[in-house]
């Protein structure tokens, strides 16, 4: 099979990386960068170098910034092998999902659009590593039109590629969970630094500390366009978390210790819940594999 990754950045570079180390196919790679593509090149993380408009991939996997994707992406489009798969990696899915899987589907070739739920606080192909992806969760947004054929052909690549669990979700659905699971948690570690105790703060700081600043060193451009294109379902958990921490405040404001234990407790609740949960979770899945082992 051969396989086209378009952006050779920390997804990019990884998955090429993760692909030469994992699996036998013929790995290309197309960046504006050609420092970079000549870094792949000598590595031996990629056998060449193309282009979507080469079309003659199987698969193309696009793994760039979400605006710069779609643009690519539309321009290449004619230009795809048929029967092929055109598959991207990017944070958020939406209305690109709907607008792809119609297009492609005239031109007969099948859009899969993804998000791997793994990266790290820098960006780049310097840091891209061949186990970034390992044990991860997987994202496949199908939709209506979307081929099942090319939905389990990415599963397997994904498998092949040391993925942990693979989740199937609708478009919108994911982009309501990312607003919470991580681009709410951006906007709060980039508020919490900015704080007057931040000067000295290692000196005083423990593990809970690096958790709620760590992705505080998040790329501008990328991000702030994240945060933009999906700007209602956003604000919308922002506006509950603001809420939550209101009723923080009031509590002390008022000395209410009671309400302040009320409001901890809750939140303990919560999350021994939510990690009873992932406990069962993983033993339903324990259970599975050895009742597939004994047969």
């Amino acid at each position: 099979m051969n396989i086209l990754v378009v952006g050779i950045g920390l997804i990019g570079g990884s998955v090429c990386k993760t692909l030469k180390k994992k699996c036998n196919y013929t790995i290309h790679g197309c960046d504006i960068d050609e420092t970079v593509l000549k870094s792949a090149m000598n590595e031996g993380v990629i056998d060449g170098i193309g282009k979507m408009e080469d079309g003659i991939y199987d698969i193309c996997i696009v793994c760039l910034h979400q605006r710069a994707a779609q643009v690519c992406m539309k321009q290449a489009l004619p230009f795809l092998k048929k029967g092929s798969i055109l598959m991207d990696m990017c944070g958020l899915k939406g209305q690109m999902v709907l607008e792809f899987t119609n297009a492609c589907r005239i031109l007969g070739i099948s859009y899969v659009g993804t998000h791997p739920m793994a990266g790290r606080e820098r960006s780049g192909y310097a840091v891209s590593i061949p186990d970034l992806f390992e044990n991860a969760n997987f994202i496949i947004t199908p939709t209506y039109g979307t081929n099942n054929e090319a939905v389990e052909k990415v599963s397997l690549l994904a498998k092949e590629m040391g993925f942990g669990k693979i989740v199937l979700t609708t478009p919108h659905r994911h982009d309501d969970m990312i607003a919470y699971t991580s681009q709410l948690a951006h906007i709060v570690s980039s508020a919490y630094v900015k704080d007057d105790c931040m000067d000295d703060a290692v000196s005083f700081s423990g593990g809970s500390f690096q958790d709620m600043t760590r992705v505080a060193t998040m790329d501008e451009k990328m991000w702030s366009s994240l945060f933009m294109d999906n700007r209602l379902l956003l604000l919308h958990h922002l506006e509950l978390l603001i809420a939550h921490l209101s009723e923080y405040r009031m509590a002390l404001e008022t000395q209410d210790e009671m309400a302040l234990q009320l409001l901890i407790a809750d939140g303990r609740r919560v999350q021994e819940e939510n990690v009873r949960k992932r406990r069962k979770d993983i033993e339903e899945k324990e259970k599975s594999c050895n009742e597939l082992d004994k047969g």
